[in-house]
């Protein structure tokens, strides 16, 4: 059996995977098509992609999970997001994974170590996660930042400490950079135990996360750095192939990590 796929977006991320599945990297997965986002809708529809595509991946940011995660999902199919910083908003997160009849999946190129933590959560108790993200200024100006401030930070010539909390207020001031903290706390089953420590640091040549996950079970310390993406240096060119993965175990799950 093939199993069909649609991918929301054509970015960095989407236009990698598209890429890899054309290639043949992923035998027994089709792509069907790709359907854009934040462009004019030509070519290949949502609706399209509801008629053939038994799975839906996005790869558009956290704007296309909540425009289609729900939709796809309600139709039944089954929804494999990227951006997964959406779910840190409640009503999406329990939309997506208690509604159906299709199932959602998640997926993230940028963390390790979060079978781990599952586990740990499981079988004992999490006391408390911590992650320290580092990224280039650049990387994290905001829309609300005024003058003064992007400045300041685009001038800073040692680490500067924009954000220390949970991922309420990280998605706030910083929602682009959410997907690692609601990884911990979705693995975690607990969104009250984890707090993310948000580092602008001008030596960050790559983007590393410093996971801190105390348990009964044990310490857990992972540090992850990554090689930034060609097409867009705030995603990790790890991505793209970690979504190839999870298509892959969901065509047939036979030898793989689950």
């Amino acid at each position: 059996m093939v199993l069909k796929v649609a991918l929301i977006g054509s970015g960095a991320i989407g236009s990698r995977v598209a890429e890899l599945l054309d290639a043949g990297t992923a035998p027994g997965i089709e792509l069907a098509g790709v359907v854009p986002h934040g462009k004019p809708r030509t070519g290949f529809s949502f609706e399209e992609a509801m008629d053939v595509a038994d799975v839906v991946v996005e790869c558009a940011g956290v704007a296309a999970v909540a425009e289609f995660g729900p939709r796809s999902i309600s139709a039944g199919k089954d929804f494999l997001v990227t951006s997964i910083g959406a779910l840190c908003e409640a009503l999406l997160r329990k939309t997506l994974l208690d509604d159906g009849p299709g199932r959602t999946f998640l997926t993230t190129g940028a963390l390790g170590g979060l079978d781990a933590i599952t586990a740990a959560s499981a079988g004992g108790t999490i006391y408390r996660i911590t992650v320290e993200s580092r990224k280039l200024p650049a990387a994290l100006i905001q829309p609300w930042m005024d003058g003064e401030t992007k400045e300041s930070l685009l001038e800073a010539t040692g680490p500067v400490e924009l954000l220390r909390g949970g991922p309420a207020e990280l998605i706030k001031a910083f929602p682009k950079s959410t997907n690692v903290v609601s990884a911990l706390a979705l693995a975690a089953g607990d969104w009250d135990v984890v707090e993310a420590v948000l580092i602008a640091d001008p030596a960050a040549k790559q983007t590393t996360h410093h996971v801190l996950a105390e348990t009964s079970l044990g310490l857990f310390d992972t540090r992850v750095t990554n090689q930034a993406s060609l097409g867009n240096p705030a995603s990790s060119a790890l991505v793209p192939h970690a979504v190839v993965r999870g298509l892959r175990t969901l065509a047939n799950a036979n030898g793989s990590f689950i």
